[in-house]
C-alpha cells in the first residue's frame, strides 16, 4: 500500500513538474554539483553517466541510477529520481530507492536474515551567495524487518534512514559556466547509527572524491568517481 501510494505520488509530481522546468533550462548550473547527496537534477533523456553510480536519463526530468559500489558488495538498490522544481536560488528533487542485502553477507557476526527496503526522499539545493550553494536531503526508511536490536555488525555502503548537508563552492568560475566546484558533506544514518563526513572535486562533467564512516563496522572508506564517461543513447 505504501509503495502504490508513493507511485502515485510520483507521478502526480511528474506531471507537475513538466510544467516548472524546461529541458536544458536549469536555472542555476551550481545546483548540479553535490558531494554525496544526489542533485536536485537529472540528466536529459538518453544520457548514461557512468560513475560509482551510474545512472541513465528516461526523460529529461526523471532518472533511473544504482549504486554500483554497493551493489559489487550484494548491497543491491536501484533508486528513481525526479527533478520537480527549479528556480535560480532554488532546486528540488524527489527520488524513491530499494535496497535488499542479506545481512549475513556485510558479516558472518550477522543472522542470514534477507533485510529490503523502500526509501522515499528529497533534495534541496539553495543559494547562499553567488558561487556558494546549500544542500539539505534525506530519506525515510521502511525495511521488511526491523534491524534495530539485532546488534548487527554495518556497512558504510548500508543506507537506512538518514540526513544529509552539502555546500558547494565554485572556486574560479567563468563567464558563462560554473568552473571548478568544491563540495562537502556530512551523512548521519539513524536506522544502523554511524555518520560520515567527506569532501570532493568536481571539474567539468567529472567528480572525484570520498566519504569517510568512522564508526560503520565496514567499509569505512567510500570512493566517490563520477562522470568522465558519458554516453548518449
Amino acid at each position: 500500500m505504501i509503495a502504490r501510494i508513493i507511485l502515485l505520488l510520483l507521478v502526480v509530481l511528474f506531471n507537475l513538474g513538466l510544467q516548472c522546468t524546461a529541458a536544458f533550462a536549469y536555472e542555476n548550473a551550481l545546483f548540479g554539483y553535490t558531494h554525496m547527496l544526489p542533485s536536485p537534477y537529472t540528466p536529459p533523456a538518453g544520457r548514461l553517466a557512468l560513475g560509482t553510480t551510474t545512472g541513465i536519463g528516461i526523460t529529461d526530468f526523471f532518472e533511473l541510477q544504482t549504486n554500483v559500489l554497493s551493489d559489487l558488495f550484494q548491497i543491491y538498490n536501484a533508486e528513481a529520481r525526479f527533478s520537480l522544481l527549479d528556480f535560480p536560488s532554488f532546486a528540488l528533487g524527489l527520488f524513491l530507492g530499494y535496497q535488499y542485502t542479506n545481512l549475513n553477507v556485510l558479516s558472518s557476526n550477522n543472522p542470514p536474515i534477507g533485510l529490503g527496503a523502500w526509501m522515499p526522499g528529497g533534495v534541496v539545493g539553495i543559494e547562499v551567495i553567488q558561487d556558494i550553494a546549500l544542500f539539505l536531503g534525506g530519506n525515510l526508511f521502511f525495511p521488511n524487518v526491523n534491524p534495530n536490536g539485532l546488534g548487527i555488525d554495518t556497512s558504510g555502503y548500508l543506507q537506512g534512514a538518514q540526513v544529509e548537508s552539502d555546500v558547494s563552492w565554485a572556486y574560479n568560475p567563468g563567464k558563462k559556466q560554473v568552473g571548478n566546484v568544491i563540495s562537502a558533506g556530512a551523512t548521519y544514518n539513524f536506522t544502523f547509527g554511524f555518520y560520515g563526513v567527506g569532501l570532493s572535486h568536481h571539474w567539468k562533467g567529472f567528480q572525484i572524491g570520498f566519504h569517510y564512516y568512522p564508526n560503520a563496522s565496514n567499509l569505512k572508506v567510500y570512493p566517490i568517481f563520477a562522470g568522465g564517461a558519458v554516453v548518449e543513447l
